[in-house]
Formats: C-alpha cells, structure tokens, sequence
C-alpha cells in the first residue's frame, strides 16, 4: 500500500500561489461589480413603479399632483444608482468601486423602505442586499454596509421612526432587534468568506504546485527532446557512416572474391601443366635417378597435384558464393538421395550404417542442397575410427524453420573449434591423417547462408559430431548474384579439415 505526500510549497510556489488568489478575487470582483450595476438599474426602476403604485398622487382639497415618494424614487433613486453603476462599467475590480456599490445597495434598501411606509418585510431586503455582497468574498464591505444601515436606522428611527418602522415610537428598541438581526447574519457570512478564501488560498496553491510541476515536466521534455534530437542526429551520421563503410567493405569483399575466383581460374593452367610436365617427367627419367633425386621429384609431383586441388576448391568455394541461385521447389529427400549415391562406393567400403528420416519440401537451389549433404556425409564417412560409421541424417520443424541434421560416431573434436572448422583451409589434422583441402565445410556454410539458414555443431571429442543447419519453412529473401564464368574443372572431393 502507497502513498502520496505532497511536497511542502516553496518560495515560488507561494508567490505564484499569491498571484494566482489575487487574479481570482480580482475576477470575482469585476464579474460581481458589473452584476451589481445591472442590479441597482432594476432596483430603481422597481421603487419607481413601488412608487407609482402604492402613492402615486396627493391631494390638497380637489387639486392632486404627483406624490413626493414617485419624485424621490426617481431622482433620489437615480443618484443613488448613478454613481455605482459608472464605476462599475468604468473602473472594475477597485477596492473604492464595491465599498461605493455597498453603501449605494443601502441607501436602496433604505430608500425602499421608506417607499413602502416602512413595511417590515421591506427589510428582508437588507438581508438580501447583504447575502449578494458576500459574494465579494471581502468582509470589509460587509462592514461598510453594516455601518450605512445602522447609521440609517438610527438616524430615521431618531428623526422620522415611521418612515422606517412603519409606527410613531419605541425607536431604540427596534433599533437594537434590527441590528442584532444584521449582525447575526454577517457572522455567518463572514465564517463563510473565510473558508471560501481558505478554499480559494489552497486552490490557488495548488494550481501553482500544478504550474511548476508542469513546467518542470516541460522543461524535462524540452531537454529529453533535445537530448533525442541530438541521439538521433548521432545515430542518423552514425548510420550514414555505417552504410558508407559496408558499402565500402561490399567493395572489397566483390574485389577479394572477384580477384579470388580470377586467380583460382587462372592458376588451373599453369597448374594442370605443371602436374603433367611433372608425370612426363617422372616417366622419360624412370630408373635413371637415384634414390634421393626420385624422392624430390615424388614431392615436386605430390605439391603439384594438391596444389590443383586446393585451386579447384578455392574456385568451387569462389563459386558458391558468386553463381546464380535458383529459387525452386526441392525435395530433400531427393538431395539425400542424390548424395548417397554420390558416394555410394565409399558407403560400401566402410560398412556405414545410414539412417533417416523423412525430408519436406523447400524453396532452394537443388544442385547447392545436394552438395551440401555430400560434403556432411563425406565427412561423417572420412573421420571416423576402426568402427563402421553410424550416420542419421534427421529432420525436425521449429516454428518457422526446418532443422536438419547429420550425426555421426567418429572421432569428434573439442567444442572451442566448432567456430574454427567453417573457415576456409582450416584444418585440425595434418594431411597424412585425414585427406582434404579444409574447404568443404566453408562451402556448407556459404551454401546454407545464401539459403537464409544458418549451421552450427555439436561435438565433444571420441562422441561423433553433430552437424546442424536450418531451412526456412516459407520462401527465403536471397540476393541473387551474377553468375560466375563456366570453367570445366575437375571433380574435387571436399572435406571438413
């Protein structure tokens, strides 16, 4: 369970708090003025029509003419109201304004009373007069109006007690009861100021706690829209040179590879030649060397043939990533196949054990999938010991990809080459163990990624190794490339080391 505690108002907050509880009485005093000035206009013309209905004419014998009260409704009652109204309309809100309006609210009520022969219910007026100034939330005018209706009552109740009264005597006591009915009435308005002004002052402070938290929150959206500015300003030059420098590495990895695939094309000559002139060789000058003499020759023979070796994978491996890529239907299980029966012979040879499962359907190259399970299964065949290979070639779907598999039970490796082992000529047994140029894995890497998949291993050393790679379910996003120049070369086998 949490709470709020309110921050205890500042310096600011007070001043603001100050300000804002003066606009609001200033308004409620302008607002209240300009009421007033339309209330003593309607005030006047009432006493005059009172006037002209309860005496409208006196008599003197048989000659009649208008009575005094209808002349002192309109003039007196318009001097009265004259003034107030002016100031009202003309200087709005000031302290003088309303004290003038109250004492001039008085002298109506007074005036009405004396109008109506001092008809007690005439005074309820005064009551009513005082319930309208309370809305000034100002206690002083209340106090101005209590001395201009006691000041009349008690002069008139002294000089003329039945133009007030409505009798001829007992002024003093009636004096009293009046009074203390208006002094009763402004203590209850006047409490009911106060706390109207306690309620403003805390509207007030809060409505400036409100201002400063807001423009608190402002200013920290200002310097966080700022600070956003500038982030992403950063992050578009950021960008802008992220997008120059792949453009310029995709420059250089289009001139590594096209220097890549131009020296590899162009080596197979030499090389070719160099392995043939080294037979020739070998066979115009058999049995005229001696044993040395044969055995460099044998080496200068060896260095030549695998130097066409890796020539021919390093231009399979530039091929992979350069030729066009059919996007098509294939069934793996025809890839598998198409595999097995690659390597039918060397199945035979060493008593592999092969199982599988079912292969789906997916959008890709069928010559690039056929090659990639020949190279897995090529190596699940070559790295093995003195036991038959088991080999299972598995298939399982996730979500929206297929995970295909090539398991075997060779000699395994540790986990920290599983990086290491798709490198170009990486390799993690001399050549006099395990044949191969250390290229064929790469090329499964390179073939699995213009697929949109990715492959990994799972492998601990004497245990087998695991080979795994994905396959979109849905059609995969491949940037197709420029084919590559059609070279006849001959078939390599391609292995994992």
């Amino acid at each position: 369970m949490s709470s709020t505690v309110a921050a205890a108002p500042d310096a600011g907050d007070r001043r603001r708090a100050e300000e804002l509880l003066r606009e609001q009485q200033q308004l409620i005093h302008v607002r209240t003025d300009r009421l007033f000035a339309g209330l003593m206009v309607i005030q006047w013309v009432a006493g005059i029509m009172a006037a002209l209905w309860i005496s409208p004419r006196t008599w003197s014998g048989a000659i009649s003419e208008t009575h005094v009260h209808v002349w002192a409704a309109i003039l007196l009652g318009g001097v009265i109201t004259a003034l107030p109204v002016l100031l009202a309309w003309k200087l709005p809100g000031r302290v003088v304004t309303r004290h003038i309006i109250a004492i001039s609210q008085m002298l109506t009520s007074a005036l009405l009373i004396h109008l109506t022969g001092g008809r007690i219910e005439t005074h309820f007026h005064i009551f009513g007069s005082l319930a309208f100034l309370a809305c000034y939330r100002d206690w002083r005018v209340l106090c101005t109006a209590t001395v201009v209706v006691a000041a009349d009552h008690g002069l008139r109740g002294w000089l003329w007690p039945e133009s007030v009264y409505g009798v001829i005597g007992g002024a003093p006591l009636r004096l009293i009861e009046h009074a203390g009915w208006v002094v009763f009435e402004n203590i209850f308005l006047i409490v009911t100021i106060r706390q109207s002004l306690s309620d403003m002052s805390r509207n007030a402070c809060h409505q400036a706690q409100l201002e400063l938290t807001n423009s608190r929150i402002e200013a920290e959206v200002n310097r966080r829209t700022e600070e956003l500015r500038e982030s992403m300003e950063e992050t578009a030059r950021a960008s802008r040179q992220l997008v120059h420098a792949n453009k310029a590495l995709e420059e250089q990895n289009k001139e590594l590879d096209q220097f890549t695939y131009i020296a590899s094309h162009d080596l197979q000559e030499p090389v070719r030649k160099l392995v043939s002139f080294s037979r020739l060789l070998e066979q115009d000058i058999d049995g005229d060397l001696n044993e040395d003499a044969q055995r460099d020759l044998q080496f200068i023979v060896d260095a030549a043939k695998r130097m066409r070796s890796l020539v021919q994978a390093l231009l399979e491996l530039s091929r992979v990533g350069r030729s066009a890529m059919k996007q098509e239907p294939v069934d793996l299980e025809q890839c598998v196949d198409d595999a097995l029966d690659s390597l039918e012979l060397r199945i035979n040879e060493t008593g592999a054990v092969i199982t599988r499962d079912e292969f789906p359907t997916v959008i890709g190259d069928r010559t690039m999938l056929t090659q990639l399970y020949q190279n897995l299964v090529s190596n699940a065949l070559k790295f093995t010991d003195e036991a038959a290979p088991t080999i299972q070639i598995s298939v399982t779907q996730n979500d929206d990809h297929w995970v295909l598999g090539v398991r075997d039970n060779g000699i395994g490796m540790k986990p920290e080459y599983a990086e290491r082992i798709f490198q170009p000529f990486q390799r993690l047994h001399n050549r006099g163990e395990y044949e191969g140029t250390g290229i064929g894995l790469s090329i499964c890497k390179k073939t699995v990624q213009r697929h949109a998949g990715e492959i990994w291993v799972e492998s601990e050393p004497g245990q087998g190794a695991h080979f795994r790679f994905s396959l979109p379910i849905a059609e995969p996003q491949i940037e197709p490339t420029a084919p590559a120049e059609s070279i006849d070369t001959e078939p390599v086998e391609l292995a994992m080391c």
